[in-house]
């Protein structure tokens, strides 16, 4: 259980694995799409045209732009690193992505302590755009989520 404790203390590990799990998930989600598409006996694009796919899809790519911002937002300070955490424990949860959103809550509150500093002073430009982007392709899948099932 004190491992445990530590894993989830321990802001570097965290930031390791989440950023691996944010790398990893777009191509294991495409490896399940390449097999259904090949269960299915029908082309990749197909089975990408469904709606409930087509969501999924988009939401694993969006993975690839938060882990290059949690590098940009691990390239500045524990502040910055923070309040992206936080940004995307939000943000994680609004799509659906549970265990995105545990790892970044377990990363945030590792580094709730974590001394004041200003936000992003040299990626500002970077980080609050994408943030931006990430917050309306999230609203984006939710309005089409939402409207499937109406």
């Amino acid at each position: 259980m004190n491992a445990v404790w530590a894993f989830l203390n321990n802001s570097d590990k965290l930031r390791k694995w989440l950023f691996i799990y944010w790398l990893v998930s777009p191509f294991l989600f495409m490896g399940y799409a390449l097999m259904m598409s090949q269960t299915a006996s029908v082309d990749l694009r197909e089975v990408l045209n469904e709606p409930t796919m087509a969501i999924a899809f988009l939401t694993s790519c969006m993975t690839l732009i938060m882990a290059g911002m949690l590098k940009g937002a691990s390239s500045e300070n524990e502040k910055t690193e923070k309040v992206f955490g936080i940004y995307a424990v939000v943000q994680q949860l609004l799509v659906g992505n549970l265990i995105g959103a545990l790892l970044s809550y377990f990363f945030a509150r590792s580094l709730w302590l974590a001394p004041t500093a200003p936000f992003a002073p040299r990626l500002k430009w970077v980080l609050l755009p994408g943030m931006v982007l990430i917050g309306f392709l999230s609203l984006m899948v939710i309005l089409i989520a939402v409207n499937r099932v109406l």
